[in-house]
């Protein structure tokens, strides 16, 4: 008798060990937006949105349009498969990049009168972290091609706009710097 209790003691520690999952992946909480906004500030002040979103499996395209003439283009809204590879493809960018950090680099266009704009914003969270990297410049800011923020950037958005590409050619990335 004193044989099985301690057989019984044993098998109810152990219980709860025999279900327990193994840890779920870093990249099983990744999401990733991007906004990337274009546009001229001028008597005809107009401006192009592209938000692209990536969350469970799936790559999110959303363009709208805002100002001049604006209401004569439809938004657009598409949605692609995101492989594993991809999603770890962007979360070595991200890595690689440093962009898991909260910075923000402003230099807005000098010139009066009319001017263009860009306004790029990474928002990421992976592993329970969450960052930020926002950049609002002129396309004439020829100084920021060199900066390892404003590269790093550059590659994740190259890596959403060549996953959406696959699928949709006729889909292109912005031009931020002339």
């Amino acid at each position: 008798m004193k044989v099985s209790f301690s057989i019984l003691s044993l098998l109810i520690l152990l219980t709860p060990f025999s279900d327990a999952k193994p840890a779920r992946p870093p990249q099983s909480d990744f999401s990733l937006d991007v906004t990337i906004v274009t546009g001229e500030h001028s008597r005809d002040s107009n401006s192009v949105t592209a938000i692209l979103t990536v969350s469970s499996g799936a790559l999110v395209y959303e363009q709208t349009f805002a100002g001049a003439r604006s209401g004569r283009r439809q938004p657009v809204k598409k949605e692609f498969k995101l492989g594993k590879e991809d999603q770890a493809a962007l979360i070595g960018l991200l890595n690689k990049g440093n962009l898991m950090v909260f910075r923000t680099i402003s230099e807005p266009p000098q010139q009066k009168g009319s001017s263009r704009y860009f306004e790029l914003s990474i928002h990421s969270r992976l592993g329970g972290k969450e960052s930020t990297v926002s950049i609002d410049a002129s396309p004439h800011a020829a100084n920021l091609k060199t900066d390892s923020l404003y590269r790093a950037s550059v590659r994740v958005i190259e890596e959403l706009y060549k996953i959406i590409n696959r699928t949709d050619p006729d889909i292109t990335m912005p031009q931020l710097i002339n």
